[in-house]
């Protein structure tokens, strides 16, 4: 399987993870170590299934020791490049999250490219 692909795969989920959690300010997170401030921020239901969707596909391909079948490849380009509902049409909501949304779209975008370059390779 691509190195090049799941890379990117995990470069939307980093851009998809700080919109999965709701923190109120003040709250502490465990970070393996200590207690340490969390992000406060507002979460979005899409970026959190995407970023799970995502994160389990890419570990799925990483393990996968033969070429991707004309099966998986048509369910991908479905579900990463297809029309309504796939990751193409995941766009965060910039007035309701505000600046780091507006920022992770323009990443989102610039990312959604790549990851159809390096799908158009496999």
């Amino acid at each position: 399987m691509s190195g090049a692909f799941i890379n990117v795969l995990r470069a939307i989920a980093g851009v998809l993870a700080p919109f999965t959690e709701s923190s109120a300010s003040g709250t502490l997170k465990w970070d393996g170590k200590d207690y340490t401030p969390a992000d406060s921020g507002l979460s979005d239901v899409m970026a959190a299934k995407w970023w799970g969707m995502i994160t389990v596909l890419a570990g799925i391909l990483e393990t996968q020791t033969t070429p991707l079948t004309a099966e998986q490849k048509n369910y991908l380009d479905r579900l990463l490049f297809g029309g309504m509902g796939s990751l193409n049409d995941l766009v965060l909501d910039e007035q309701g999250l505000g600046p780091p949304a507006v920022q992770a779209n323009q990443e989102l975008n610039r990312l959604r490219k790549e990851l159809f370059d390096a799908f158009q390779l496999i």
